[in-house]
């Protein structure tokens, strides 16, 4: 099987990060495949943007999910969601490690979806569920909630 883990922490030694290397190394033990998109490291730019289309349907107004019509259909795609997409093509099983802040996922991880889920590529209307790009594939959230030690406690926010 491939897996592909889709990592959103900008601290490698974080406990996000030990779960996505813990991961890794139990996963390639059973043999199975492992690739990773680790998204601050890569430096993700997770903004939708004109700039991200020099190839625009509509150069006067920006309207994003037209743009990622225009670009799907026309093969102008950023390379970096080109990428992306592939990755998320060759794999079984997709894990996406996070932590949870604010009650959703960190800013980058957002803009991966709003960037990396094409309109009319990668869903529409009729692509979706058992009719979508990704039928028959995997997903699991690996999700990580918590707060510093100093939260806890008599008169801290978090009363134990």
């Amino acid at each position: 099987m491939h897996v592909h883990i889709i990592h959103a922490h900008p601290e490698p030694s974080s406990y996000n990060g030990a779960l996505t290397k813990a991961a890794q190394q139990a996963l390639q033990q059973r043999g199975d495949t492992v690739t990773i998109s680790d998204l601050y490291q890569s430096g993700f730019d997770p903004v939708e943007k004109p700039a991200n289309y020099p190839d625009r349907a509509d150069m006067a107004h920006f309207a994003a999910l037209n743009e990622q019509r225009h670009a799907w259909q026309n093969g102008t795609l950023p390379g970096v969601i080109e990428t992306e997409i592939a990755n998320l093509e060759q794999a079984d099983l997709v894990v996406f490690q996070f932590p949870l802040w604010w009650h959703g996922p960190p800013a980058i991880l957002k803009g991966w979806f709003d960037r990396v889920f094409v309109s009319g590529g990668l869903y529409s209307s009729s692509k979706r569920y058992d009719s979508g790009h990704f039928r028959g594939k995997r997903a699991v959230l690996s999700v990580t909630t918590g707060a510093p030690r100093q939260a806890f406690g008599p008169g801290s926010r978090c009363r134990v």
